[in-house]
């Protein structure tokens, strides 16, 4: 009996994954894709190469990586952007809130929260925000877009203009400070 007891413990504490349990996914852009975007997102009938609802791809790295940036779902050089209030985010206001931004499809009907079929696990959506604290590697700049050079801050806060690598990140000594702001690339006077 005793055994059988401490076995259906066991199995119950192995099924349970707490909300305080420490998180040791890695935070890089190819995990995120294949363990939480493609499967959650990039289905065939929703954010796939085949369907491409407004423009936002999901089903591998280098499309996940263009929604991310080029879909403004993180927005770097937006005053929306806040790595000590993640949750501000395009991407996670989708992912979390039941009506993000009012929007509406064709018919009129709110679109809702995303992904549609089930919201994503909260320890999904925790490692997400966690990866955009850490500044989304791998998915912070186009580096074809406005010449190469984007909008970030700098460990002071202030905004400044860098180079974008050609693995889509910062190149930080590369920085330039802005007196005021950022956008596309170009400090704002």
């Amino acid at each position: 009996m005793h055994r059988l007891l401490v076995a259906c413990t066991l199995l119950m504490a192995a099924g349970c994954v707490g909300e305080d349990v420490p998180d040791y996914r890695p935070l890089e852009l190819d995990y995120m894709t294949s363990a939480i975007f493609a499967p959650s997102c990039g289905a065939a009938n929703c954010h796939s190469t085949f369907r491409q609802p407004l423009g936002y791809v999901f089903d591998s790295p280098e499309a996940t990586r263009r929604s991310l940036i080029d879909g403004a779902l993180i927005r770097f050089n937006s005053t929306q952007y806040d790595p000590e209030n993640p949750a501000n985010a395009d991407l996670i206001i989708w992912l979390t809130q039941i009506d993000p931004f009012g929007a509406k499809d064709s018919s009129g009907n709110y679109i809702g929260r995303m992904p549609l079929d089930a919201p994503l696990p909260n320890r999904d959506v925790k490692l997400l925000v966690e990866w955009i604290q850490h500044s989304s590697p791998g998915a912070q700049c186009n580096p074809d877009v406005s010449n190469g050079s984007a909008c970030t801050r700098d460990g002071s806060g202030r905004f400044v203009v860098v180079k974008c690598t050609a693995d889509w990140n910062f190149d930080m000594a590369t920085a330039i400070p802005c007196a005021s702001g950022c956008v596309d690339g170009v400090c704002t006077p």
